[in-house]
């Protein structure tokens, strides 16, 4: 499959996480919580390998959709158009992801 054949399923298992990111905010108690957390990681695991590469700093659905919006654009500028705005908002999140890694330094002596 394509991955231009993809990408309405990927919409859909990202409205699903939407879906399941508003449940778990409105969770009753924690373990509702949890069973809600861990739907949420098993279909975010159903995702193409590039995507999970891609978000794992900015996983929850908007993330998603962000980056699904930058991938369809430098894979085709031409056909699909993205605001500076919107370009400088992707990576914006992604390097302030990584600026919030903490250094792993200290697995390494000297």
């Amino acid at each position: 499959m394509s991955d231009s054949e993809k990408i309405p399923e990927i919409l859909k298992l990202i409205d699903i996480l939407d879906g399941l990111e508003a449940l778990i905010e409105s969770a009753p108690n924690e373990d509702v919580e949890d069973i809600l957390e861990e739907a949420w990681l098993q279909i975010s695991d159903t995702f193409p390998d590039d995507f999970k590469a891609a978000t794992q700093h900015d996983a929850g659905a908007e993330g998603l959709r962000r980056y699904l919006k930058v991938k369809g654009f430098f894979e085709n500028p031409s056909e699909r158009s993205i605001g500076a705005a919107e370009l400088e908002e992707y990576y914006r999140s992604y390097i302030a992801a990584e600026e919030d890694e903490e250094p792993t330094d200290f697995f390494f002596p000297e």
